[in-house]
């Protein structure tokens, strides 16, 4: 099966589930142990003479593959799928990575996590550029919380559909993450999601203001790593304590954010 069949089959799969927002492969994800050892490769054939200058791949068929079973969802989907985006921009993307990008990884974002070496990252386009994603998965969940079992009632913007989707899961026991909240200052930016689902949740991870997720088509969610930076110096984006970190002052004036399983609808209102 070439890459493009493959990717062509998934979004035919995810489009039978997801119904909001495009849902990202949990393949991408790799640790940063393995996108290290993808550079090293790389950089191998670049010092032989090969090159991923000017938008095209000057080298052997393995340099090719190497590259698209790291980063073939972003040339075989995302290219097609943003007008900002295209093929020359993931190419200069991985001649910056493997060159610089990857070596400063657990500096940039080390600080923030226990051990930064057991998680999962990968890079999806987002607001004209390839920006890094990490993926809330129960390693994550242990690490920050030092369990996978953190209930906690809160609130999701959802639609009549939507309601019942979450219901089937429920009683389906075929369970997804999504995102919630607790407070908010600024309206959904959804209109047809005009109803609020009050739900009791597993929590997966907490920040004081929005990550700008996505799901992931293992029913998990990533988070944006540029977005566990916050306002101020005192603190960080993340919430380590699900009870009192998150449901102060909002200092982005826009709303807080859980990656939460549901367990069970406590009540559904319009907005």
């Amino acid at each position: 099966m070439s890459f493009r069949t493959r990717w062509g089959h998934f979004i035919n799969e995810v489009s039978k589930i997801y119904i909001h927002g495009y849902v990202k492969p949990a393949a991408s994800f790799h640790t940063l142990g393995e996108w290290e050892a993808f550079a090293v490769k790389v950089l191998r054939y670049q010092k032989e003479g090969y090159s991923i200058r000017s938008g095209k791949i000057d080298g052997p068929e393995e340099l090719v593959d190497l590259i698209n079973s790291f980063y073939g969802f972003q040339i075989d989907v995302e290219v097609d799928r943003y007008d900002l985006l295209t093929y020359k921009n993931v190419l200069d993307h991985v001649e910056d990575f493997i060159n610089h990008r990857v070596w400063g990884l657990r500096k940039e974002f080390g600080g923030y996590v226990p051990d930064i070496n057991k998680l999962r990252l990968a890079y999806f386009y987002s607001r004209g550029d390839l920006e890094p994603y990490l993926l809330v998965d129960e390693e994550f969940t242990e690490q920050i919380y030092g369990s996978t079992n953190n209930p906690k009632m809160l609130l999701h913007y959802t639609t009549e559909s939507g309601v019942e989707r979450i219901q089937r899961a429920i009683d389906s026991g075929k369970l997804f993450d999504i995102s919630s909240y607790t407070v908010a200052e600024r309206p959904f930016f959804r209109k047809e999601s005009n109803l609020i689902l009050e739900f009791e949740g597993n929590v997966r991870a907490g920040f004081r203001s929005d990550v700008k997720s996505f799901s992931v088509d293992s029913g998990q969610k990533c988070v944006n790593l540029y977005r566990l930076g916050y306002p101020g110096e005192d603190e960080d984006n993340i919430c380590t304590d699900l009870e009192n970190d998150c449901n102060g002052e909002l200092k982005t004036s826009l709303w807080n954010e859980f990656i939460a399983t549901p367990m069970r609808i406590v009540d559904v209102y319009k907005i």
